[in-house]
C-alpha cells in the first residue's frame, strides 16, 4: 500500500542489541502509516525546528497538487503556500505550540493550479532527543467554508431583504399618506357651503384628480413589482403590430393634465419612416408612461421633448423621452434601476423608486434596451431601443 514519504537517512546497520527494540518500534511506525494514510480529507505531517517538512502522508499530493518530493524538499514549503494574509497568524500558532500548548488554527492554502484550499490544522510540538519536532494534521475544510460563505451571503440578502422591505414600507405609506390627505383636504373644501368661483372649484378639481392619479400610478408599480419578483407576472410579450407613434400620443394625452397643470411645454417628434413594430403595445404603454411620469415629476419647469428615431440599417427604432429637470447625479446613474433606490438628497426624493426598476424588466422582455444620460441640473434623456420585431 502507498506509505507516507519521508526523507531518507542513512544509518549504519543496528546492533544485535537493539534489533527487538527496533522491530518494536517498526510495527509501531507501520500502525502510524497506517493511521496516516486512512484519514481521507487530511494530511499528516511532520517538521523539524525549522518547519522543514520530514514526513508528510500521501493524501497531500491529491489534495493540493504537490508531489511528495515538493513538500519535504523545498524549504520554508509550509510558509511559502500560505497566503500572505494568513503567513503571520500560522506562524506565530507554530510559535506558540513551543510553549507545550496543542493549538489549531483555520488557514488557506496555494494549491498548485492556484486555488485556495481551507485547511483546519492542528499542531503539536515535541522534543525528542534533543530537538523540536513539530506534528500535525492539516483537514481540508474547503467545502465547509464554501458552504459557510454561501449561508452568509444569503443571510446578508435576507437581512438587506428585511431592510429594503422597511425603507419600502416607509416609503409607500409616506406617498399613500400625502395622497390621501390632499384627496381629502381638497374634497372638504368643496364641501363648504359658501358658493366657490367655477376656477376655484376647477384648481381643487385638478388638484384631487392629480393626486389621485399619482396614488394610482404609485398602487399600479407596487402591484406590478409584486409580481414580477414573485413570478406571478406573465414577461413573456404578447406580440401584436403597433405604431409607436399613436400609442405615445395616448400616453401623452393621459398624462396632459399633469404636465399642464406645471405649465410644462410637451412635444412629440415623429419619424414618418418608423416602421410598424410587432411587439407588446400593454407594456410599451407601461414603459413610456413611467418615463414620462418620471420626467414630469422632476421637471419643474421647461419642456419634456419625446423623440422617435428609426434605424433602418440597425432594424430596430429608439423612443428618446428628454426633460429639463434638475438632472441626474453622476454616482446614482449605476443604481438607477434598482427597487425602491431614490435619488438627490433626502428632502428632494420623490416617489417610491419603482417605476424605473418596472420600466427595465418590461424593457428586457421586449428584447430592447434602455440607456439614461444626465448629470446635475442638465435634465435627463431617457433612450429605449426597441427590435422591429421580437419572437
Amino acid at each position: 500500500m502507498n506509505r507516507p514519504y519521508e526523507k531518507k537517512n542513512h544509518k549504519p546497520p543496528p546492533s544485535a542489541g537493539r534489533q527487538a527494540e527496533e522491530e518494536e518500534a517498526a510495527v509501531a511506525i507501520e500502525r502510524y502509516r497506517d493511521l496516516a494514510e486512512g484519514i481521507d480529507h487530511g494530511i499528516v505531517w511532520e517538521a523539524d525546528e525549522a518547519l522543514r517538512l520530514c514526513m508528510v502522508s500521501r493524501r497531500a499530493e491529491r489534495i493540493t497538487g504537490y508531489s511528495l518530493e515538493a513538500w519535504c524538499g523545498e524549504p520554508d514549503f509550509w510558509e511559502k503556500h500560505l497566503p500572505p494574509e494568513d503567513r503571520d497568524r500560522v506562524m506565530a500558532k507554530f510559535r506558540k505550540a513551543l510553549e507545550g500548548e496543542d493549538v489549531h488554527s483555520d488557514h488557506r492554502f496555494i494549491a498548485a493550479d492556484g486555488h485556495i484550499l481551507w485547511f483546519h490544522t492542528g499542531i503539536h510540538a515535541a522534543r525528542m532527543k534533543g530537538k523540536i519536532v513539530y506534528r500535525g494534521l492539516s483537514v481540508d475544510i474547503t467545502y465547509l467554508k464554501e458552504t459557510e460563505e454561501k449561508l452568509r451571503e444569503k443571510t446578508k440578502a435576507l437581512e438587506e431583504a428585511n431592510r429594503v422591505k422597511s425603507y419600502f414600507l416607509s416609503i409607500a405609506s409616506h406617498e399613500i399618506r400625502t395622497a390621501l390627505n390632499a384627496i381629502l383636504g381638497y374634497a372638504s373644501l368643496l364641501k363648504e357651503e359658501r358658493t366657490r368661483a367655477v376656477e376655484e372649484r376647477k384648481e381643487i378639481h385638478d388638484r384631487v384628480y392629480s393626486n389621485a392619479s399619482n396614488l394610482l400610478d404609485l398602487i399600479n408599480q407596487i402591484l406590478d413589482l409584486n409580481k414580477l419578483e414573485s413570478g406571478q407576472a406573465d414577461l413573456r410579450a404578447e406580440v401584436k403590430e403597433v405604431s409607436l407613434s399613436p400609442l405615445v400620443k395616448e400616453v401623452l394625452q393621459d398624462h396632459r393634465v399633469q404636465w399642464e397643470k406645471k405649465g410644462l411645454d410637451v412635444a412629440l417628434v415623429d419619424d414618418p419612416t418608423a416602421p410598424v413594430l410587432r411587439s407588446d403595445p400593454v407594456k410599451l404603454r407601461r414603459i413610456f408612461a413611467n418615463l414620462l411620469i418620471n420626467a414630469v415629476k422632476f421637471t419643474e419647469r421647461g419642456a419634456i421633448t419625446v423623440t422617435i428615431i428609426n434605424h433602418h440599417e440597425e432594424k430596430n427604432v429608439s423612443v428618446e423621452i428628454e426633460d429639463t429637470g434638475r438632472g441626474i447625479a453622476e454616482e446614482d446613474l449605476p443604481r438607477l434601476f434598482e427597487p425602491f433606490y431614490r435619488t438627490g438628497r433626502p428632502e428632494e426624493q420623490e416617489g417610491a423608486g419603482l417605476g424605473l426598476a418596472i420600466v427595465k424588466q418590461f424593457v428586457d422582455s421586449l428584447k430592447g434596451t434602455i440607456e439614461v444620460k444626465s448629470g446635475p441640473a442638465a435634465g435627463a434623456t431617457f433612450t429605449v431601443t426597441l427590435p422591429y420585431e421580437i419572437s
